[in-house]
Formats: C-alpha cells, sequence, structure tokens
C-alpha cells in the first residue's frame, strides 16, 4: 500500500515538474516581451502617422487648372491669320480656399491623429494591464502546488503514525482511512491546480510569443499609488488615454464646427488668360495679342437648407462630443473608487490573517499533533486543525493573488507609479 502511494506521489510530482519546466521569467520581462509584441500598436502607430501626413497635405491649395486651346478659328480655311478674333490661347485658374479652411482640416487630422496616439497608449495600458494578470496567476497556482505538496507530505506522515499506532493498537482503523482519505482529497486538489495552471500558462503565454512558461517566485515591489488618496490618484485620470481620446474627438468635432462655419464665407478665384494672334492689322501692323483677367466669387446666398443646417448638425455633433466625454471621466472615476476601497480591503485582511490567523492556525495545528502523539487528542481534532492550516496558507496566499491583480487595475488607471 505505502509504496503504491509513493509511485502515486512520484507520478504527480512529475507531473508538476513538466508543467513548470520552461522559461523562468520576472514581471517586467514579461512586460517587455508583451509589448514587443504586440501587433495592434504597430497598427495603431501607422495609422497615427497617416493621419499626420494627410493634416500636411491638407494644408495646401487646391492645384491650379491650366488651359491651352485655339479661339475663333475659321473652318472654311483653319488659317490662324486670317480672322483677326482667331488666336491661341493659354489660360490659368486658380481657386483660393474658403475662410480658414486649410487650418480647419488640418486641425481635424491632427485631432484624429491625437485619438490614434489615445489608442496606442490605451492598448500598451490594455496590455501591462492584462500581461500582469495573467502574470499573478501563474504565480499564484505556482505557489498553491508548492503549498500543497508541502501539506501532503504532513498528511503522508501523520498517515505513518496513524499505522504505526493502528499497528500497536493505541488507534482504530477508522482514523487511518481518514487519514488515506485526507491524502487523496489534496491529491484532487493537486491535480485540480496543475490544470488550472496550464490553463493560466497559456493565457500568459498568448501574450509573450514563447512555448512554455514560469515565473519568478519573488513579486515585484509595490506601488506607492496604494498610499495615496482617492483625490490625488485622481489627478492621475487626466493623463488616462481614454480622457485624451475624448478631448481629441471633442476637438475634432470643434475644428468641424469651424469648417462648416467656413461656408458662410465666400470663395474668391482667379482667372487669368493670354490669347497670341497672327497676321497683320489693315494697316500693315502686327495683330495685338489679348491678355485676360477676371476674378471669380463663390457667394454663400442660399444658406438656409444647406448651410444654417450643416451648422446646426456640427454643433449638435460637438455637444455630443462633450457629453460623452464627461461620461468617460464619471466612469473612469467610479472605477477609481471603487477599485481602491477593494485595494484597502485586501491590505486589511493580509495584515489580519499575517498577524493572527496564519500565526493561531499553525499554533494550533503543532498543539494538536503533539496532543495526539500523546494520546489527549484524536485524529478528527488533528486533521481538523492540519486541514485548517492548509486552507489558511492557500487563502492568504489567494488574497496576495486578487491583490496584485486588483493593484494591475488601478495602475491601468493611473498609471504606474513605483
Amino acid at each position: 500500500m505505502k509504496a503504491l502511494r509513493e509511485l502515486s506521489v512520484i507520478a504527480l510530482f512529475a507531473t508538476v515538474f513538466t508543467v513548470n519546466a520552461g522559461e523562468s521569467l520576472d514581471l517586467n520581462q514579461a512586460l517587455e516581451l508583451a509589448l514587443k509584441n504586440d501587433s495592434l500598436v504597430s497598427g495603431f502607430v501607422a495609422q497615427q502617422d497617416a493621419w499626420h501626413q494627410l493634416s500636411y497635405a491638407s494644408q495646401t491649395w487646391e492645384d491650379p487648372t491650366l488651359r491651352f486651346g485655339a479661339q475663333a478659328v475659321p473652318v472654311d480655311t483653319f488659317d490662324l491669320d486670317q480672322e483677326p478674333m482667331t488666336q491661341l490661347v493659354v489660360g490659368y485658374q486658380q481657386m483660393f480656399p474658403r475662410g480658414e479652411k486649410l487650418k480647419n482640416n488640418a486641425d481635424i487630422m491632427q485631432a484624429n491623429a491625437g485619438v490614434e496616439a489615445g489608442k496606442v497608449e490605451l492598448r500598451k495600458r490594455q496590455v501591462v494591464r492584462d500581461v500582469k494578470k495573467s502574470w499573478y496567476e501563474v504565480w499564484y497556482r505556482q505557489q498553491a502546488l508548492k503549498i500543497i505538496q508541502s501539506n501532503r507530505k504532513i498528511f503522508e506522515e501523520m498517515l505513518d503514525i496513524n499505522q504505526s499506532f493502528y499497528a500497536s493498537g493505541r488507534t482504530d482503523q477508522q482514523s487511518v482511512v481518514q487519514a488515506e482519505l485526507d491524502i487523496s482529497l489534496l491529491d484532487d486538489k493537486l491535480q485540480t491546480m496543475q490544470s488550472e495552471l496550464m490553463v493560466s500558462q497559456e493565457s500568459l503565454i498568448k501574450w509573450l510569443g514563447i512555448e512554455r512558461v514560469t515565473v519568478n517566485e519573488s513579486l515585484p515591489e509595490e506601488s506607492s499609488n496604494l498610499t495615496q488618496s482617492v483625490e490625488i490618484l485622481q489627478s492621475g485620470l487626466k493623463n488616462h488615454p481614454l480622457i485624451k481620446q475624448a478631448n481629441e474627438k471633442l476637438n475634432k468635432r470643434k475644428s468641424e464646427l469651424a469648417l462648416t462655419q467656413d461656408k458662410y464665407s465666400v470663395q474668391w478665384g482667379m482667372d487669368v488668360r493670354y490669347g497670341y494672334r497672327q497676321g497683320e492689322n489693315n494697316d500693315g501692323s502686327d495683330r495685338a495679342d489679348f491678355l485676360t483677367a477676371m476674378v471669380t466669387v463663390d457667394l454663400p446666398v442660399f444658406t438656409e437648407q444647406r448651410q444654417d443646417r450643416q451648422v446646426a448638425a456640427s454643433r449638435s455633433e460637438m455637444h455630443s462630443a462633450r457629453y460623452q466625454k464627461i461620461d468617460v471621466e464619471r466612469e473612469l472615476l467610479k472605477q477609481l473608487k471603487q477599485t481602491h476601497v477593494r485595494l484597502l480591503k485586501f491590505k486589511q485582511r493580509l495584515a489580519l490573517y499575517s498577524e493572527k490567523i496564519n500565526p493561531q492556525a499553525k499554533q494550533n495545528a503543532e498543539v494538536a499533533m503533539r496532543g495526539y502523539q500523546s494520546g489527549v487528542v484524536d485524529f478528527i481534532t488533528l486533521s481538523k486543525a492540519q486541514v485548517t492550516e492548509f486552507n489558511t496558507s492557500l487563502a492568504e496566499l489567494k488574497l496576495k493573488y486578487q491583490f496584485n491583480k486588483t493593484m494591475s487595475d488601478l495602475e491601468y488607471l493611473v498609471g504606474d507609479e513605483k
């Protein structure tokens, strides 16, 4: 029976070793790999550059129009010097932009570039947050496996003691069966945790682009954000990429409104033509060439059904963007307050486990073991004490995991300050 149990332990430990085999990374290394491998950031950067290029392009005048041709050519002979009005004409026409159209167009493109810049920063924050959570989960599963393995050895020692006591008549068979059941339950927890570890590793591997991974045992330095009040942390929300995007979208709507209002301005144009004539006048002199210069004006006269309604629509879109910005600010502030409260509660609970619950559970297990060896305490009491110590160790570990995972949410909101 004992040999079979030892083989089972070896098989379980071998599985754990296989799961944990791979490259060991600290959190900073994982973040660096993830940001390097993320293709969306590169896509947003490329789109941002495209908007910058369009902004420069939008600040130029429309291309001029050149005209070449012959005018008043007699169709009976097609002789260019037969009629005095026949001329070869070259013309140049240039339209000028309305109002501040070029500046407003450029501002719209720059605002679009700003939105893409916000997407870049937002994506980076999201990647950092999600990779941190995945890294912390792998860390938690690895540490939980070690706790389970360590406690399994303790329960094996208890089984050996029970079997020795049973052989000498100091305990009954039920105690031996209970000890074997405790080990079987631990084996189930071990296999479950192994499965969960592999799943969490795959989640982390997705970001890193490597085949297998384990993480370092030590946690990174705790952020100083937790020591600050919500009021101080709230100032960090101003730099959140979602708010930056909302600001850029509002700026875009303002520029679009100004561009629409430019349609009330007149549009000027210039048209210059030069006509070359051949032949002679009746007095024998050469025929003079013709120069024609004109100015064109596009007058926005009928504005009620076009410009007025377009301006009204642009103004409504600007107000909509302003309300959306307010909503983003309120949502982020709500998330900040909720996250900060959860972190403080996790901190309080961790202090309680560190200062009271874990020491008490350990002392209770030690006293129960001494009492059982002395014959004062029965095995059920001992088993309960050991299970309690085991559960409190896992509970404290899970609290650390939840605390750091929630800290990732806070750092996503206000930035990562060490």
